[in-house]
């Protein structure tokens, strides 16, 4: 089957051919941003529930520093008194 028999040039059917090959070449590239793209959404999504597993667990630290701060007390308390009783039992 020959162009001439329907109706178009060589140089149409060239034409025609090269417009075709051009967006295959678009749909390819086309293709492969929308895999990159749902890369970079997977990364984020997984990035997104990391992140509200890390303020989940935020207020449960809120009060650390005060709690650290209490114990640093209590600990010198108890090594003042423990110092205090070993002075006593030197005399």
């Amino acid at each position: 089957m020959t162009p001439e028999l329907l109706g178009i040039s060589w140089q149409e059917l060239l034409t025609l051919a090269g417009a075709v090959g051009v967006i295959c070449a678009e749909l390819r590239a086309i293709r492969r941003d929308i895999a990159r793209l749902d890369a970079k959404q997977d990364k984020y999504n997984n990035l997104q529930g990391r992140v509200a597993s890390v303020e989940a667990t935020l207020p449960t630290l809120s009060g650390l520093p005060e709690r650290v701060a209490r114990v640093e007390d209590s600990c010198a308390s108890a090594h003042h008194r423990i110092t205090e009783v070993q002075n006593e039992h030197r005399y």
